[in-house]
Parts: structure tokens; sequence; C-alpha cells
């Protein structure tokens, strides 16, 4: 198990706040284990700078996943992404606070990442499906997460219309 000790969460993004594109290989080893590219990239996301929203969204964001076992990689791109200025973070917190359970299973199980890791990366509805046709998920599964991925983003199920039709 990592050593929580030897990862300095906010001295690492002042390092790739400052372009800092090594920082990752200079961290003991316990503190490459402790280190999360999806928890840094959500706090670098935390920032009033559309610039480095931007950088994020563009140079990161598509290869967050496809990279995820490649993590110096991803720590490089995330001190790329940064406008090098210093600045104050915070914490983006997911919409409407209510997690869907079977989302993160899907999202768990296809690519072995833990709760936390599978909360902060949202997935497209349609892949979340395919996903779980590849587990191998049986019908009833399928028809619970299709129902689960058809709410809003906040979690709510959507209202009905005024004009409902009935189904049969």
């Amino acid at each position: 198990m990592a050593d929580r000790d030897a990862f300095d969460l906010f001295a690492g993004l002042d390092s790739l706040t400052a372009g800092d594109l090594n920082w990752y290989d200079k961290l003991s080893d316990d503190g490459k284990k402790a280190a999360a590219p999806f928890v840094i990239m959500r706090w670098l996301a935390g920032t009033s700078d559309p610039a480095q929203i931007v950088r994020l969204n563009t140079f990161v964001n598509p290869y967050a996943f496809s990279l995820g076992q490649e993590k110096a990689l991803l720590f490089k791109l995330l001190a790329a992404a940064t406008t090098h200025k210093l600045k104050r973070y915070y914490w983006l917190k997911a919409p409407g606070g209510t997690s869907n359970k079977l989302s993160l299973e899907v999202t768990k199980q296809y690519y072995g990442w833990s709760t936390r890791e599978a909360e902060l990366q949202p997935i497209e509805p349609d892949d979340l499906i395919t996903m779980a046709e590849e587990l191998g998920w049986d019908n009833d599964q399928l028809k619970k997460l299709k129902a689960e991925v058809e709410k809003d983003d906040a979690g709510r199920a959507k209202k009905p219309s005024s004009k409902s039709a009935k189904s049969g």
C-alpha cells in the first residue's frame, strides 16, 4: 500500500502549475503509487482560468482513459496543459451529489478502477451500455443501466412531459 505521507497534493499542484514536466519522475516509489492523475486533473480543472480549462479538455481529457496506466505521461500532459501561473484551485464537486451505482460499477469493472477514480471520469451513456455488454451483463442488468443513464446530470429522473404517451 502506498504511503500517503510520501505525496503532497498541493506541492504537486504547484509544481505542475509551474510547468515542471518531470515532477512525477522525482517522486519516491510510494509517492508515485499515491499520485492519482484523475484527482490532479480534477483539481487543475478547478480554476477560473478559461485557457487552462480549454487546454485540459484538449490535451488531457481525450487521453485520460487510454493512457490510464501511463502515469508519467499523463502528468507531463497535465503540466503542459497549465498556463504556468500560480493560482488557487478548488475541488470540483460532482453535479447533484448523488452517484449512479450501475454506471460506476460498469466503469470500475471495465477499467479496473476504484470507486473514486470512476466517479471522477464521466462516460457517455452509449459507451456505458457498450461496456456493460462487453462485460457480459444480462438483459435485466442492461435494462436497469439504460434506465439509470437516461437520467439527467443531477441524477434525478427526467420530468415526464405533460403530453406523455401511455406505453403498452
